[in-house]
């Protein structure tokens, strides 16, 4: 039902305009004057009690007056009188409903009140509301024109297959114009405004089941919903549509400015690019990437690898690619020796390795870049192609000979994707536009655009996470702060591997584990009170006797006995581990929005020095988990190197995927969990958790 009501949204078969007017320059007016200019097919009703026809068509004096099913109703009314407005809409059963009206949660806690009344009747109904505060929504393709922008005052917005999703209708306007003066439509152009009940994840998800849409842009500020984003994104990713986000609010002044813009959780920001990363999103930078990269996926393939073949005609701007194709991830093979031949024979002064320099010659031979790309493309060594015309676009006299050659030369290889590069005009975007040619003007935007093509030939279904958690009963206790001995008794329980130990309470305890376990012996000291236990002098290692294990003990409760606060748990008695291993930390971070993170990196004292870290949302396959350790900077020294044997890599997944599994289990309970260091040991031989903490949610006590 609720699918069915966003359709009455997005693709209505009759819209009421509450608030309409026959002036096309005031709100209530645009929308008409917009659905009657550019041709919606669907049935208007005016409405609007001062009259009886308006443009003509027969005016209502009350949605309540019309006896007829109404899919979507417009509000452009006063803040004043919205509620009494929705309920009418909620008594004639309106499906779907857009509120331009502004000064509700953007404004006060009134408006809060008020926004959060409107979302109530909006749910317990079951009608679709897009906004309030929003300047609304198109369908470019059934005509459906619910906003009142002047951005489609004096012009109907162009047709393509890019859905646009937006949080700010102001950005949304400038994309928008930036787009159009780009050559460059859209499907459905949506602003969600306050989003008191439709928001961006609603709208992706309606997008990926559009058969009219094969690309979505969005730009975000935040989410309420982190499951409900992650369930768009992974439906965009099954249905084969790119999604391209410009997300805002990285700093803490501009997750601020976001919190306040739309009232939405903006959350941390490394977390949502995890999300991204993780569920197949491109992530752009600025708007010039956003468009350039939304607009390339739109009109181009996907390459089958990451081998370029670079056309220019600048030598200078050949290197100029050269450089920053290779600093991205691509790679130019060199051309195929008979094909250099070849090119030779064509034009004997050109320069035939890649980057292929056609030189000037270009503008006196008119079918030399055609047998250029053709002889080099046919090879089938290159994947894509970026070709370099310089100021070509402003020569109108010999554009459309280019022109004829570059679309000969993608409908001859339509799996390689053609990138153009060129200076334009007006005149020469419509052309490139008509053509079906996807035309960047700077080469450095053309490798951004391939390097994007790159990561969404790369995107993948992830594997399916494992949906069987474990039984959910309490291990947990009443504290809220578990000491490594706590911690790591529970993991045993769930099958972690963790150091041999035992919690000694006297001296001769110790020495009674110690003889038990077998020295060398580790001695620390536990209270929940104290969590770097190192800072402390709690952490004594090497003991080789009974003697030296009885003084550590009485040092190690001294330490804590005169630390104020610090309550004396006891110390722990546990295995020395002396072979070759390497350090690493797993540990989890209870997003707000997402909920469990798990992470992997170096381990000691270094994930806080290097901050090289990876991250996913849990849980996580076996296999993603191994992605997330080739993701860091320091993955080399697991592997073999110099006569080192590998770590085991396959153990560490194991642990990955199994912890992830333990803390979406316990979502609720836990707030974070450090497993700090964990020892990996050569291939074969395993791992080892040596340390850990786990900081809990407080209990609420019910009286």
């Amino acid at each position: 039902m609720e699918q069915a009501h966003l359709n009455a949204l997005f693709d209505p078969k009759s819209i009421a305009i509450i608030g309409a007017s026959p002036d096309n320059q005031k709100i209530g007016g645009r929308p008409l004057s917009y659905l009657q200019k550019y041709g919606y097919e669907g049935v208007i009703y005016p409405i609007n009690p001062k009259y009886e026809e308006m443009n003509g068509l027969t005016c209502y004096p009350d949605i309540k007056a019309v006896k007829a099913q109404i899919d979507l109703a417009i509000i452009a009314v006063p803040k004043s009188v919205v509620l009494e407005t929705m309920k009418k809409c909620v008594e004639q059963k309106v499906r779907s409903v857009i509120i331009f009206s502004a000064g509700f949660a953007e404004v006060d806690e009134e408006g809060e009140q008020l926004q959060n009344e409107i979302s109530r009747l909006a749910k317990q109904n079951n009608v679709r509301v897009l906004g309030p505060n929003c300047l609304g929504m198109f369908n470019v393709s059934k005509g459906v024109y619910g906003t009142f922008s002047t951005i489609i005052e004096d012009e109907k917005p162009l047709k393509s297959n890019i859905g646009f999703v937006s949080q700010s209708g102001a950005f949304g306007s400038h994309v928008f114009t930036l787009a159009r003066q780009h050559r460059i439509g859209f499907s459905y152009f949506v602003a969600t405004g306050n989003e008191c009940d439709v928001d961006v994840a609603d709208c992706i998800e309606f997008l990926a089941n559009d058969p009219d849409t094969d690309v979505i842009a969005c730009y975000i500020e935040g989410t309420k919903d982190g499951d409900k984003l992650i369930h768009a994104l992974k439906l965009a990713r099954k249905n084969g549509k790119p999604v391209i986000a410009l997300k805002v609010g990285r700093t803490s002044v501009g997750m601020k400015a976001a919190l306040s813009h739309t009232g939405s959780l903006v959350g941390a920001d490394e977390v949502f690019d995890t999300v991204f990363k993780q569920y197949g999103v491109y992530r752009a930078e600025t708007i010039e990437e956003f468009l350039d990269v939304t607009y390339a996926a739109s009109t181009l393939p996907f390459p089958k690898g990451n081998r370029v073949a670079v056309f220019t005609v600048s030598g200078g701007v050949g290197i100029l690619l050269a450089d920053q194709l290779s600093a991205n991830g691509l790679t130019l093979p060199e051309t195929p020796k008979l094909v250099k031949e070849k090119l030779r024979e064509i034009l004997p002064i050109a320069g035939v390795q890649n980057p292929i320099d056609t030189t000037a010659q270009i503008s006196y031979m008119p079918t030399l870049l055609e047998d250029f790309m053709d002889s080099v493309l046919s090879s089938g060594e290159y994947d894509s192609a970026v070709v370099f015309l310089g100021f070509a676009g402003l020569k109108l006299d010999s554009l459309e000979d280019r022109i004829t050659t570059l679309k000969a030369m993608k409908d001859r290889f339509k799996d390689i994707p053609q990138i153009v590069v060129t200076i334009n005009s007006n005149e020469s975007r419509k052309m490139f536009s008509d053509a079906e040619l996807c035309v960047i003007e700077d080469p450095s935007r053309a490798v951004t655009v391939s390097k994007a093509l790159q990561f969404f030939a790369n995107r993948k279904e992830v594997d399916a996470e494992e949906t069987v958690l474990a039984e959910q009963k309490d291990v947990f206790g009443a504290s809220t702060l578990l000491t490594e001995y706590g911690s790591k008794k529970i993991l045993k329980q769930f099958g972690v591997p963790i150091t041999e130990e035992k919690l000694a309470r006297t001296a001769d305890e110790a020495i009674q584990y110690a003889n038990e376990i077998g020295y060398p012996i580790v001695l620390k000291g536990m209270s929940p009170q104290i969590l770097h236990k190192t800072d402390k002098g709690l952490v004594v290692l090497r003991l080789k006797n009974n003697e030296e294990v009885r003084s550590a003990f009485e040092r190690l409760k001294t330490i804590i006995e005169e630390t104020e606060g610090a309550e004396f748990e006891g110390v722990l008695v546990q295995e020395m581990l002396n072979q070759d291993s390497i350090e690493m930390v797993v540990g989890s971070k209870k997003d707000p929005i997402f909920g469990q993170i798990v992470l992997v990196g170096m381990g000691g004292i270094y994930i806080e020095l290097l901050k090289d870290v990876s991250m996913r949302k849990a849980p996580v396959s076996i296999r993603e988990a191994e992605k997330m350790i080739h993701e860091l900077q320091a993955s080399p020294i697991l592997q073999a190197y110099r006569g080192k044997p590998p770590y085991d890599v396959a153990e560490l997944s194991r642990l990955i995927a199994q912890f992830s599994q333990f803390i979406v289990t316990h979502e609720e309970k836990l707030l974070e969990v450090d497993l700090n260091p964990v020892m990996v040991f050569p291939e074969g031989q395993g791992i080892k958790v040596a340390d850990g903490l786990m900081k809990l949610e407080k209990q609420v006590i019910h009286s």
